[in-house]
């Protein structure tokens, strides 16, 4: 082991992770927001999916991603008036959960080289704790941006006070995520280690450099700098 990974390893306390895009694909958000929703409401008010998608789409736009309403499923289900649940829906959809195979192997081998590991996720908690149910135990706190603390996206502020409630300093921390700006500029600016999951590698080639190092395809990549 490197002198250079040795004292990174020492200095690191808690490992955060996203979560869509990071720990599980999209595919079980898009399916809720996008089918399950327009066809609930289409079999409510006697149309035509792509007459109730249309429609839904552009209340969704008219709302727009930077009003906390636009994360809450509750609120749409009220708006809409639907008769589903927000559990009947997430059930329908179960089995588009997909959990990315590297996940839990690297979450246990991480949890037995002694870090704590948390969730730093802008989903609603509801969504993040139906999609991790299976791999929630290897995590001792999980944080919503948008149910906690009222925020539409990761700002440098949701990642200070992170480590305020976990009482430590951000140079203790290492956060990964799929997102450039929320999951690695923000955590960095305030002094968080971060890494850039790019599973697809389209950013890769434009990162040279020093970050280049901190941009990863595959959550196998922290092994070799936390364990291996």
């Amino acid at each position: 082991m490197s002198q250079k990974k040795q004292l990174r390893r020492k200095a690191i306390k808690i490992i955060s992770f996203d979560v869509d895009g990071t720990l599980v694909s999209q595919a079980f958000a898009d399916c809720v927001w996008l089918q399950g929703i327009p066809e609930a409401y289409a079999e409510e008010e006697g149309l035509s999916f792509e007459q109730a998608f249309e429609f839904v789409k552009s209340e969704y736009d008219k709302i727009g991603e930077n009003r906390i309403e636009w994360y809450k499923i509750d609120y749409w289900l009220r708006k809409f008036g639907l008769g589903i649940t927000r559990e009947e829906l997430f059930r329908k959809y179960e089995c588009e959960i997909k959990i990315y195979e590297e996940v839990e192997s690297v979450l246990k081998a991480l949890t037995e080289e002694g870090f704590e590991l948390v969730v730093s996720s802008n989903a609603a908690t509801e969504f993040v704790d139906f999609q991790i149910h299976s791999i929630k135990k290897f995590f001792s706190r999980i944080f919503s941006a948008t149910s906690d603390c009222g925020e539409v996206k990761k700002s440098n502020g949701f990642y200070a006070r992170v480590c305020r409630i976990l009482d430590v300093q951000p140079q203790e921390v290492v956060h990964t995520g799929d997102h450039w700006v929320f999951d690695f500029v923000n955590p960095r600016k305030i002094g968080i280690n971060a890494y850039y999951l790019d599973r697809k590698r389209s950013r890769s080639r434009e990162v040279k450099g020093e970050g280049e190092e901190f941009v990863i395809s595959d959550l196998n990549e922290l092994l070799d700098v936390f364990c291996r």
